[in-house]
């Protein structure tokens, strides 16, 4: 017993920031691996859970691809549902880029409020080129907190070769 006190006397200091050391490791162990190895199974983490009430469903995917193949120049609709995301890839004919946004935002017509409120909407939409119009590849996304499509820019950029500076 006298050499435990003596030992302790002598690396009191020693003991007690030992301690702090393993006590703050465990602490930091814990933490990593419950961010890194969390309880959830999902790849998507928790961010799902509140969809489980309001699945898209293939009636929903239905009343989406009828409602865009009513409008005149589209030749295949592509609708389909990955976590919070509702894709929807439209193939046109002979349309113009702004007539193929027209149609494109006329899907949220047949998307219900409830929906629109939970899911975010990506579009993309392509023309072939023709004699008559100009090939186009455009995307554009509506998500949760907007009431409008927002389009990326679509603008062609040409370069000049006798314009480069000498």
């Amino acid at each position: 017993m006298k050499k435990i006190k003596e030992l302790w006397n002598k690396n009191r200091v020693m003991f007690v920031l030992t301690t702090i050391v393993i006590v703050c490791f465990i602490i930091i162990l814990v933490v990593v691996l419950q961010m890194f190895f969390g309880v959830s199974s999902s790849p998507y983490g928790d961010r799902l859970d509140n969809i489980q009430d309001m699945p898209f469903t293939d009636e929903n995917i239905n009343a989406i691809s009828t409602k865009i193949q009513e409008s005149e120049g589209v030749s295949e609709v592509e609708v389909h549902c990955q976590g919070k995301i509702i894709y929807i890839r439209i193939t046109f004919n002979n349309v113009t880029i702004d007539k193929a946004k027209e149609i494109a935002t006329t899907a949220l017509e047949a998307i219900s409020e409830e929906y629109q409120a939970l899911y975010d909407v990506h579009f993309t939409i392509v023309q072939e080129e023709s004699d008559t119009v100009d090939g186009f590849t455009l995307m554009g996304s509506k998500n949760i907190n907007r009431t409008t499509v927002t389009w990326n820019n679509n603008t062609a950029f040409t370069v000049d070769e006798d314009s480069t500076e000498e």
